[in-house]
Order: structure tokens, then sequence, then C-alpha cells
């Protein structure tokens, strides 16, 4: 019986070992090399996502760090989050001050690592990625809304007949004065060249700088003063051209310098402690753009700000001619509007972004005029700014967005050694020439 017993028991093991060996045959179940596992992830991720409905989406802008709209945009990005669950949004933006915006972009396209979205440039700094087919021709994409917009759109269109950017809002620079300051020490404003000149000799004896301004991250100052000393019709040349009134510019930023017009430290401040002596009330005068509007209002000094054209003292040019025009715009990468797991989610973003409400939302942070619709109730400091653009005889978009980036960089950044009279601006000029060859 006992022996009978575990015969049984045998013949029952057997059996369960050979129903575990049919069960693997039919699953056809093999050991997966780990390698292959890694190869593939990505594949595997993009399948995940596109099985689940799940969508996670990258936005890199330059509403970051003392940009006013920053805190907006991230308002707007978590309505769109609540109102779509499905998708989450990482804000990847950084400051558009000193480059920070370009290194990031350029390095995130080159390791094919590009965002879904993004607000940048549509100047000289997107020409590479379009015309490597990383961005969309939004005028053929499919489902991209670009109706409503002003003349701003006409604005982005590329010198290939494409429109590959939607703008969000225009923008102006020029000189912003403290009008308070100069009422208390009785100096009258920078209307003109020579009144201009007389206003920084006048608070150099004073405590009161007469400029805040960084001679290293002088953007604005480079610019100002390049069209001061050329009119529109000379600010416009190239870069090839040498143009004479470039240089005479670079050359009076160390007269200025000399006449005390900056801090003996401007060499070393950068932009941000330049806006900070300007909004601490401890300097009159700082060449910005209207975005400082925003910063202004939070500094509760909006009142007391007023902004004027750069005064033009060139022959045949005319004080009023601006800097200005709209050189940023929505751009959407190519590889996310063509991955199907993306698109819809992409093309949402997208049409979201540049609807009337949220292009007219953001630009009320920074006083900017929108692409869409209009700003209302505007105070009169901000309105006066708007009529800046409409009274202006002549604009044109900044040098730093008409010249290869790194010809501009070696512009501004040897502003110091032009003030310090190692180098002239001819010098420098010639310099930045050769870096574009």
């Amino acid at each position: 019986m006992k022996q009978f017993k575990w015969s049984l028991l045998l013949v029952l093991l057997f059996v369960l070992i050979g129903l575990v060996a049919c069960s693997n045959d039919e699953s056809g179940s093999t050991p997966v090399d780990s390698d292959d596992n890694s190869d593939s992830a990505e594949e595997t991720d993009a399948d995940t996502e596109e099985a689940s409905g799940e969508v996670d989406l990258r936005v890199v802008t330059t509403m970051a760090g003392t940009d006013p709209a920053g805190e907006v945009f991230q308002e707007v990005l978590d309505e769109f989050v609540s109102e779509n669950p499905h998708v989450t949004i990482e804000n990847d933006s950084q400051s558009a001050d000193a480059g920070t915006i370009r290194t990031k972009v350029n390095t995130d396209f080159s390791s094919d690592n590009e965002p879904d979205i993004m607000f940048y440039f549509n100047t000289i700094d997107a020409e590479g990625i379009i015309e490597e087919g990383k961005v969309v021709n939004l005028e053929e994409a499919e489902d991209i809304d670009l109706s409503g917009f002003n003349s701003m759109l006409e604005q982005q269109r590329h010198s290939d007949g494409n429109i590959y950017a939607a703008p969000q809002s225009g923008f102006y620079e020029g000189l912003f004065v403290n009008e308070k300051l100069f009422e208390e020490q009785g100096i009258e404003l920078p209307t003109t060249w020579e009144k201009y000149e007389a206003a920084i000799k006048a608070f150099a004896e004073t405590d009161i700088v007469p400029i805040a301004a960084s001679t290293e991250d002088s953007y604005y100052v480079v610019e100002h003063y390049a069209l001061a000393a050329g009119g529109m019709e000379n600010y416009s040349a190239e870069l090839a051209d040498q143009n004479p009134a470039w240089a005479e510019g670079l050359d009076n930023i160390k007269k200025h310098a000399d006449m005390g017009a900056f801090t003996p430290d401007a060499a070393t401040i950068d932009l941000a402690m330049a806006q900070e002596l300007f909004k601490q009330e401890q300097a009159a005068m700082i060449f910005e753009g209207s975005w400082l509007w925003g910063q202004l209002e939070e500094a509760e000094m909006g009142e007391d700000v007023t902004v004027l054209p750069m005064p033009v003292y060139a022959d045949g040019g005319e004080t009023g001619e601006i800097v200005g025009g709209a050189s940023q715009g929505w751009f959407i990468s190519t590889k996310s509007y063509e991955d199907e797991a993306r698109h819809d989610a992409v093309v949402d973003l997208f049409n979201y972004l540049t609807s009337e409400e949220v292009i007219v939302r953001i630009a009320g942070a920074t006083g900017q005029p929108p692409a869409k619709g209009a700003l209302e109730g505007l105070p009169a400091y901000l309105e006066g700014g708007h009529q800046l653009i409409s009274d202006a005889p002549a604009v044109a978009l900044p040098i730093n967005d008409r010249i290869y980036p790194e010809a501009f960089t070696h512009m501004r950044t040897s502003v110091p050694e032009i003030v310090s009279g190692n180098k002239t601006g001819e010098q420098v000029l010639q310099e930045a020439v050769e870096m574009e060859e």
C-alpha cells in the first residue's frame, strides 16, 4: 500500500512538471537580454505614453528670472494642465539676460533634446534650427490657429517666405528716466543730445549716478549710442559695412564714462544689478526695454518714470527713431508635432498660449503691446510708451538680433576695454567683423 502511494505521487509530480513546461512553450516566453531592454527604452516609454494617453510636455521660454511675466505664465500653464489632466508640463524657462536662453536652446537642439514648444528669438538666433527643419512652418501645419493676430505676425515672416513663430507681444527700447529725481535736482529732461550730456554732468556732481549700466552687459547702451551717432539709416547697416557711426557710438561711451556717467564698478556689475540701482533711485537714467515696466510697478515707482527716445545728434537722423519690433515668438518642434502620441497635446497647448485671452493677460504683466487684442485701462506712463511706437518715424530691431551673437557679444564685452582706453571703437568693430567672416 505504501509503495502504491509513492508511485502515485511520482506520477503526479511528472504530470505537474509536464504542465509547467507546456505552459512556458505556449507563452513563447524567452529570456530577454538586458542590453536589448536598454536599447528599446525610449520606444517603450513612448508606447506606454501613447497607450495610457498621458503626455509629458516641456516648454522653454524667456519668462524667468526678473521677467514679470514669469509668474503669470506659470499660472497659465497650471490652468491648462487643470483643464487637461492627461497632460503634464515642465516649465524649463531661462532668463534672456547674458545669453542664457541662447545657450539653453542651442544645447537642447544640438543634443536632440528640443523642447516641445518654445518662446524664443525669431532672429539670427533661430536661423540654424529653421534651416535644419527642426521647427514647424505654422502656416502649413494642420490645426494651428493663426487667426486674430495684428501686424506683428507678418514681422515674424522668415526670409524664405514662411512663418515659423507666432508673436506674443511687441517691444520698444529707450531711455528710462526718473522724472522725480530730475525735478528734485532742477535738471532738464534729456530730450536732446545737448540736454542728455548736460544731465550726465549735473548728476555726476551729486550722489546720484547719472546712468545705471553694466559696461559688459551693455546690450542697450551699445545699441542706443550707435543710434545716436548715426540715425536710423546708419544704425540699420550691416556689421560688414563697418559703419563709422557704430565706432563713434562706442567711443562716446568712453567719453561719457570719463564724465562720470556710470558707477566706478560698471565693468563688474551685471544687468540685474544695474536695474536695482535704478529701482532704488540711486541712478537717474537707464537704457532698457518695455519689459522693465513690470519691475517698476512692483517697485511702486512707475508713476515717477517716463521713457524717452534716445536723442539723435547725427545729420540725417531724427530724435524719435527707436529700437523695437516683435523679435520673439512661439515655435513648435517638428519632432513633437510629428509624434502621434504628442501631436494633439502640442497643438492644443500652442493654440491656448497664442489665444487672445492669454496673450493679453501675459502682456498685461509687462505692459508691452500685445500681438492680439489690446491692453485696456493702462496708466499714463504705459500709454506714453505705446505712443512712443506710434509716433516713431522709424523702428528697427536691435543690432543684437541682426548680427551673429558671437560678434555682438564681443562688441558689448569689449566696452570695458574701450572705457579704460585699451581699445578704440574702430578696433572693436573690426574684431567683430572678423568674427562674422
